[in-house]
């Protein structure tokens, strides 16, 4: 079914729902001291977009505030300046686009005045979350300090489920809405806000919201309507979910969920360009003759990191080697990589082998080569010592029909002429690009459009560099070409909103991640994983969200590096099986990075850092040399590659493993609690008790009966003792046991001061 939508028109997207301290800003920094978040309003592109438009003039889109609470004093705002002690953005005076902060809390409609006609946006606002003094809590960030989430908890979440009842003649909505665990409102505080789509024919009056349950008379509807909602605990407001009514097939579909096939895939990550195991060999020959060896493994997703020209696929020695996040060029492939028929012929591959293709979309920024970068530069100046940096900007040529489309702030910056441009983390090769512009939206929406017709999805880097208001029109041009293409965000720390409508996937290198290397350096117990899975829910990711077990990637330190050089584990392989097994064994979706399988930081061969002897620099590679090596094909431990193939197919074929089944904590007992991880996951007819260890040596864990001690992923039998309420098995790295029910306990640990039967 074709949803309902806006795509035809400039109306400026779903309804908004905030809480008062929060804004509507896209300011010009992206880094870690200026927040996480971007967002504006802005018209839809209307029909196919162009790759290189013409800019769009003032008048043609105008911007209203036409409804305000009482007592309002808000108004639309143009390249506002959130953060204090900080250059003003530039504005050329030119812009299509509108920001926002609410001084109330009510309903405030705005007006967009377009070629098409008038469109209407409500946002609705609800109070701030507030101290028992009537301090409120919001920073300038449009976040929660981190000793408020301690006054507070986490936010509510939701998941809308609808039906149509027949007999009363209404389309029936459920909310569903939670508590965050940790969360200090009651249950009965919890209410529901739900808006229709401003371009809907359907009115707000027209919805009857009764508690938690939401109904729309059919004949209120005369095509397929969106209707949106968002849980508030009267401290906390929650991410919003949404619904798509049909009254002509009186059938209900979901817009904000993942793809069906998610919730069966592993994925993998390859650095492209070290994937070959020599400099300069990787191709799109190479990798298409690399399939085969995937399939095996039993890959589902593949995510390449980028294939698009750029300067650090050239250099000799870039930081933090060819990474190809520096686009120059959108629109084809990296010369050194082949042709995009070679490219195009690679995926096609894939699909014959039943694995999809990850495109990695760097919007945030281009690259310093890029040419309409360029074109805004008159005159460079001195260029810089260091090799690997870039001239000076002496003047700017402001005709340049680019010239707008990229982020500049109404100062010098120290280097470049003033307006100065402003990067990504202030590396002058990442020139933020600007999405107050809506020529370059238009821009980038055709670079979606282009790729999602090769691509089964797109792995967003610095996701939260880019506004909400384009991801959720991106994602709604490829959802109309492909109901099940994929959109993976890279936000951190990671962001519950991302999940509105706009990404399906959502890394989690804040907990997760760097939860197993804790646990690999042997710094935290294994417990702690599941305190790290648990906390989702207290972040406010709904239970229909997907996030990723990632225990590496090509930003962060390779797992057994971390236990190796930073860690006193005598086996770091030996706990790198053990976090891959929780990765695929907890809820969330596995993921592997190249050569992990192969103990790539054991076998394979490290890039030269560009900083090598310099104290003054650290670097990706510096940091990690193993981060983006070479893989090591000829040379690996094959154990450990055969665990990690039994590990993938024992996921595939499990059927309470994945994203769906609830986790429990089982009570066990165990001569290592630091070493050993035991829980439970419920598929309601199916349950398991899952044992994880990540000692360099087998350990006796105690189970409480009744359980099976059949290990499903060896086969084995692991029985060493019984008794009258427990059983003593014997485990190496991972075993699995059938059992007919689990009993949260709330801790981790049962009969935690009787000795193991048996103790060797």
């Amino acid at each position: 079914m074709t949803e309902h939508d806006d795509s035809d028109s400039h109306h400026p997207g779903p309804p908004r729902f905030l809480q008062l301290g929060e804004s509507i800003a896209d300011p010009i920094y992206v880094d870690m001291e200026h927040g996480y978040d971007r967002d504006n309003l802005a018209p839809t592109i209307t029909g196919t977009p162009e790759r290189d438009p013409d800019p769009y003039r003032k008048e043609t889109f105008v911007w209203r505030l036409r409804e305000k609470p009482e007592g309002s004093k808000a108004g639309l705002e143009y390249a506002p300046t959130p953060f204090e002690n900080d250059a003003e953005q530039y504005d050329e005076g030119t812009h299509n686009t509108a920001e926002f902060e609410p001084d109330k809390s009510g309903t405030y409609v705005f007006e967009l005045d377009a070629p098409d006609g008038t469109h209407e946006l409500t946002i609705e606002v609800v109070p701030p979350p507030v101290t028992e003094d009537g301090t409120e809590l919001f920073d300038i960030e449009d976040e929660l300090p981190t000793d408020a989430r301690e006054a507070t908890g986490g936010p509510p979440r939701l998941a809308l489920d609808g039906a149509y009842d027949a007999d009363a003649g209404e389309f029936v909505i459920e909310s569903n809405p939670e508590l965050a665990p940790d969360s200090y409102a009651a249950p009965e505080d919890l209410a529901v806000l739900v808006l229709p789509h401003d371009a809907a024919s359907l009115d707000r009056d027209e919805i009857d919201v009764e508690g938690n349950t939401a109904r729309v008379p059919i004949e209120a509807l005369d095509e397929p309507t969106r209707v949106f909602a968002a849980p508030y605990d009267g401290v906390r407001l929650g991410t919003t979910d949404e619904i798509v009514l049909d009254p002509d097939e009186t059938s209900v579909s979901y817009p904000n969920r993942a793809p069906e096939w998610l919730d069966d895939a592993v994925v993998y990550e390859i650095f492209t360009r070290s994937f070959a195991g020599q400099k300069g060999e990787t191709d799109f020959e190479f990798l298409t003759e690399k399939v085969e060896y995937l399939d095996e493994l039993g890959i589902d997703l593949l995510w390449l990191t980028p294939i698009v020209p750029a300067w650090s696929g050239t250099a000799d020695t870039p930081p933090g080697g060819p990474h190809g996040y520096d686009t120059s060029d959108y629109f084809t492939v990296a010369e050194d990589l082949g042709t995009i028929e070679a490219f195009e012929a690679f995926v096609e591959t894939c699909h014959d082998h039943d694995i999809k293709v990850a495109f990695d979309l760097v919007a945030n920024h281009v690259g310093w080569d890029h040419a309409y970068w360029q074109d805004t530069i008159a005159d460079l100046g001195d260029g810089p010592e260091d090799p690997n940096g870039f001239p000076e900007v002496d003047a700017w040529d402001t005709d340049s029909p680019y010239f707008d489309w990229f982020d500049r702030q109404s100062r010098t910056n120290g280097i470049d002429a003033t307006p100065a441009q402003t990067s990504f983390f202030d590396v002058r090769l990442h020139p933020n690009l600007n999405y107050g512009n809506l020529a370059l939206r238009e821009h980038i929406l055709a670079v979606v459009d282009f790729w999602s017709d090769i691509v089964d999805a797109f792995r967003c880097d610095i996701a939260w560099g880019v506004p909400h208001s384009f991801w959720t029109e991106a994602r709604r041009l490829t959802r109309e070409k492909d109901e099940a293409f994929l959109w993976l965000d890279e936000s951190i720390p990671r962001i519950p909103e991302m999940g509105e409508s706009e990404f399906d996937l959502h890394f989690d290198s804040t907990e997760f991640m760097r939860t197993a290397h804790a646990v690999a350096r042997g710094e935290r117990p294994p417990k702690d994983l599941i305190g790290a899975i648990e906390v989702r829910q207290n972040d406010g990711f709904p239970s229909y969200s997907r996030l990723i077990n990632a225990t590496e990637n090509h930003d962060e330190s390779r797992l057994y590096y971390e236990a190796t050089a930073n860690g006193h584990r005598t086996d770091p392989a030996a706990a790198q099986r053990a976090a891959l097994a929780a990765a695929f064994t907890l809820p969330g979706v596995p993921f592997l990075y190249y050569g992990q399988e192969r103990l790539i930081s054991e076998y394979g061969e490290r890039r030269e850092s560009p900083y090598a002897g310099r104290e003054d620099q650290t670097g990706d590679i510096k940091a990690d040399p193993y981060k983006r090596a070479f893989m090591n094909w000829a040379e690996y431990d094959a154990p450990h590659l055969e665990f990690v193939s039994a590990l993938v197919d024992f996921y595939h074929e499990s059927p309470v493993l994945g994203p769906e089944a609830t986790l429990v904590r089982e009570a066990h007992r165990a001569a290592a609690g630091d070493d050993v991880l035991v829980f439970g996951r419920d598929a309601g007819e199916e349950k398991r008790v899952v044992v994880i260890n990540f000692a360099d040596h087998s350990h006796w864990v105690d189970l409480r009966l009744p359980v099976e001690t059949h290990d499903l992923f060896t086969g084995e039998d692991l029985l060493v003792d019984r008794k009258d309420d427990a059983v003593t098995v014997e485990v190496e790295t991972l075993a699995v046991f059938e059992t007919p029910t689990l009993f949260e306990q709330g801790g981790n640990y049962w009969h935690e001061d009787e000795p193991l039967p048996n103790d060797p």
